[in-house]
């Protein structure tokens, strides 16, 4: 696949997210960037939340760059997310790790525009 390249000038929406684990909560905002023309999601960028230069902030970082990358080579985040492991917290399933939950929220954005 060839990788689409984003236009210049797009529509972005930042949200907030939390990725929950037995031991905390870590809170996060990411920025979405959107197609212009769809409204769809083709890229992902860190916006805040976590402290400068934690190992933290550059995994979620490196993680929007990688959904990113997917994004524009045509992967939908419905099959990104069927790769991703997941695991019980406080009795529920949630995504193990901040990738899961960043394609979460990209999932979500998706159901809500379709």
């Amino acid at each position: 696949m060839t990788r689409q390249q984003p236009p210049n000038r797009r529509p972005a929406l930042t949200i907030p997210l939390k990725w929950r684990t037995e031991l905390a909560t870590h809170a996060f905002d990411i920025t979405i960037g959107l197609d212009p023309v769809s409204g769809d999601a083709i890229e992902v960028f860190y916006a805040d939340g976590q402290r400068g230069g934690s190992q933290l902030q550059h995994a979620i970082q490196d993680a929007c760059v990688l959904i990113s990358l997917l994004l524009q080579h045509g992967v939908q985040a419905r099959d990104i997310a069927k790769s991703l492991s997941t695991m019980p917290v406080h009795g529920s399933p949630e995504f193990a790790t901040v990738v899961g939950v960043i394609v979460g929220a990209l999932q979500h954005h998706a159901r809500e525009n379709a």
